[in-house]
Parts: C-alpha cells; structure tokens; sequence
C-alpha cells in the first residue's frame, strides 16, 4: 500500500499543468463556464421581466383604483357606484388591497367632512381595516407603524387602546405614529401618554405633534395636567409641555414654569426662560435676573435679550453690575439693556467708556448705531 502511495505522489509531482490542458478537458471547461454564463442570463431576464410585469400591473390597479375613488368623491355617495369586476378580481391580491389603502389613506389626509366620511366608508366596505390589524400585530417595525397609521388615519376608534399601547413602545417609529395617532383622534385628551412614556420624545416628534394639536379641532383644557408633566423625570416631557405652555399661552402656568427655571437639565431651563418670557408680567425683570448668574452663556443671553423689551429703572443696578462681568458679550447685552430701559442708561455707559475705553468705547460706539 505504502509502495502505490509513494508511486501516486511520484505521478501526480511529475504532472505540469500543461498535460491537463488537452482539447478535451478545454471543451468540458468552456461548456461549464456556458452552462453557468446562461443560468445567470436567464435568471436576470426572469427577474427583469417580473419587475416589469409587476411595474404595469401596479399602473393599471392604481390607475383602476384613482379612477374609481375619483368617481366616488365626486357623486360623494359609494353606495350608489358599482365597482367594476376587474377591480374586485385585483383586490383578491394583497398587493392590490394595499394600493387601495395607500390611495385611501392619501385622499384621507386632504378631504374632511363629507368626503372623509366616505373614504372612511369605502376602507370599511372592502374590509381593509383587518389588513391594517394584522400589520399591527406584526413583529417589523415598519410594518406596524404603517398599520397604526392606517388605522388612525381612518379613525377606527375601537382599536385606540392598542394604539395608544404603543405610545411607548421601544421603537421610535412605531411610537412616533402612535403618539401622532392618539392626537389625531382624541386631541388634546390624547397627551395624556405624557403620564407614561420612558423614551425621549425627539425634537422631530415635538414638532409633529405641535402640529397635530395645532390642526385638531378637540380643543380640550389640559392646565390640570401640567403641573404634573412638568415634574417628569423625562426630561424631554417637561421640555414639550413647557412649549406647549409657550404656544397656548396658559398664563396660569407662569409660576409653575418658573419652578422650572432650577430644573438640572440646561435645556429644560432654556425653555422655562422662554416661557416665562412669553407669560411676562411686572415680576418677570426681577425672576430672571435672579436666575440670572446661576445659568450659562446662552441662556443668560437670552435673558438679557428679553430684559431689552421690560426692564425699567428698577433693575438698573443690576445691570451696572454685569458691566463688570469678564464676558464682553454680557457686557455689551446689559449695557444694550441700560440704554434702552433705564434711566440715563446710555449716559452710564459713556461714563465708563470715559474710564475704561477698552471694550466700552466700541459698545459705546454700538448701542448708539442701533
């Protein structure tokens, strides 16, 4: 055994790779290469002409489907309109319901009364809301956010519990549109998952559901809860209430958002000085400058900003001593806030241009340019 092994290896080492390249080893050779070559072309066109297949069979549904709900809309009565069977025959196809729900959703989210009310009906004729149900249960993120905008979109008030569960869910998405989704359908009630959610609400999703609210029509009195929202521990709840505070106004809530001004979080605390000065009363001058020292560059900016339209005489000492802060832009900010709003404000300034020129001549030179 050992002497046919050694006698192997002998044969095999004594073998160039040239010995190998007869014509028929080139022949077997290329035919495989042909065979893979045209396996590839093949399933390249298979998938190419479904692309395109499903390209124009998705025109003419949707096509299908405009026509049809255009129609509606103008008779502004369903009932009375057949659905031709070439649409019933496509709306077997789970691919067709959705573009259905698509469409309804889109005319959904530009008519209200009437028309909304029959877009509504025809998601509910065709049975689509078990469509949106099941994306909803689904363990994709994207896809249960769809189905939670379906469903909100199309004001299916028995599943707003389910929603509204997942108004804390771990995905940002999917809480985003049910978030959205509970002020879309109850207003200002909606908030009230301000009481439960542990994630950050994002300046993205801030900003959404200002809008929301801005649109709904459930205009529901929430100063109750307030108070309650602004002692979250998520930070990101107390910074949107005390914008909603700044955006309706609720002057009622002025000393609440005062009590923010303390808050750990810098950017709470900004927000709580823009409300307090937007909910400006005779005391608001004093509050701020007693915060004052206690904050950072930017907010104390702000503050003096906001004193330029309010202070008076009264915080006129104040305002002397931030001439000697070491930050030149504080400087110049109070010394903008002596010559607009106390008395003999700029001779003050001129006074200690006279004893330190540098920098008070050029603030000196500024203040009287505005």
């Amino acid at each position: 055994m050992c002497f046919l092994a050694d006698s192997g290896t002998r044969l095999l080492a004594g073998t160039s790779f040239f010995d190998f390249m007869t014509p028929e080893n080139l022949l077997k050779g290329t035919t495989v290469l042909l065979f893979f070559l045209a396996a590839i072309i093949v399933a390249i066109y298979i998938v190419l002409w479904r692309k395109k297949r499903q390209h124009f069979y998705s025109l003419a549904i949707n096509q299908d489907i405009e026509n049809w709900i255009t129609h509606i809309l103008m008779e502004e009565d369903d009932a009375d309109i057949p659905v031709s069977q070439n649409l019933y025959r496509s709306l077997r196809n789970p691919r067709a319901r959705q573009y259905l729900i698509n469409e309804l959703v889109k005319c959904k989210r530009n008519f209200s009364g009437s028309a909304g009310n029959t877009i509504m009906g025809l998601y509910e004729r065709f049975d689509l809301k078990k469509d949106s149900v099941k994306k909803i249960r689904s363990g994709k993120w994207f896809i249960k956010a769809r189905g939670i905008q379906e469903l909100f979109m199309m004001n299916q008030a028995d599943l707003l519990t389910t929603i509204y569960k997942n108004t804390n869910n771990r995905n940002e998405f999917v809480r985003m549109e049910a978030q959205t989704g509970v002020i879309y359908m109850t207003g200002f009630a909606g908030l009230r998952f301000l009481d439960v959610i542990a994630y950050p609400l994002t300046e993205w999703q801030q900003i959404r559901l200002l809008e929301q609210l801005r649109l709904t029509q459930k205009k529901e009195d929430i100063t109750a809860n307030i108070p309650g929202w602004l002692q979250s521990k998520n930070d990101t709840v107390v910074i949107f209430v005390l914008k909603l505070v700044t955006e309706y106004q609720y002057f009622q809530m002025r000393d609440a958002a005062v009590h923010c001004l303390t808050h750990a979080n810098e950017k709470v605390r900004t927000q709580a000085v823009k409300a307090v000065i937007l909910l400006a009363d005779e005391q608001t001058p004093m509050i701020l400058l007693g915060y004052f020292r206690k904050e950072g560059p930017a907010n104390r900016a702000l503050i003096l900003d906001a004193l330029a339209t309010m202070a008076g005489d009264e915080q006129k000492d104040l305002l002397v001593e931030l001439l000697n802060d070491p930050d030149n832009i504080i400087k110049l900010k109070a010394a903008n806030v002596l010559a607009k709003c106390c008395t003999d404000g700029t001779a003050i300034v001129a006074e200690r241009a006279r004893q330190e020129p540098e920098p008070f001549e050029r603030i000196l030179m500024h203040i009287k340019s505005l």
